[in-house]
């Protein structure tokens, strides 16, 4: 094989994969506020662990979410399942809604296992 023919497909088929990358990466792509809004959240769940460690972790969550959910999706099974502790009456029209209820178990699961994957006990 003549490498020196077979180099400009090589570079050409390398550089098309390059520039599809990007878009493949972004699909799924959260915005920066929401994502340190998260993180910011996710913190203040574990006070005891120090803050630095837990910055690595909790942006790490939101990166494994980020993979599994699109944005709109995460958008609303976040907010009911965020909603669905609410106390008294409020919370109990979330926990009682089929739809808001299967929201929350999803994104319950989903964090569940992006915690785990990302050494939050």
């Amino acid at each position: 094989m003549n490498l020196r023919k077979a180099a400009p497909g090589l570079i050409a088929a390398l550089l098309a994969l390059a520039a599809s990358a990007p878009l493949s990466a972004s699909a799924h792509d959260y915005p920066t506020v929401d994502r340190i809004e998260f993180v910011h959240m996710c913190q203040r769940e574990y006070p005891d662990k120090p803050p630095h460690e837990m910055l690595y972790k909790c942006a790490c969550v939101i990166d494994k979410l980020a993979v599994e959910l699109p944005y709109e999706e995460f958008v609303e099974s976040s907010t009911a399942f965020y909603a669905s502790s609410i106390a008294g009456e409020r919370g109990q029209v979330i926990r009682n809604e089929r739809v808001a209820k299967a929201l929350a178990d999803t994104f319950r699961e989903q964090l569940g296992k992006a915690r785990k994957g990302c050494f939050i006990n």
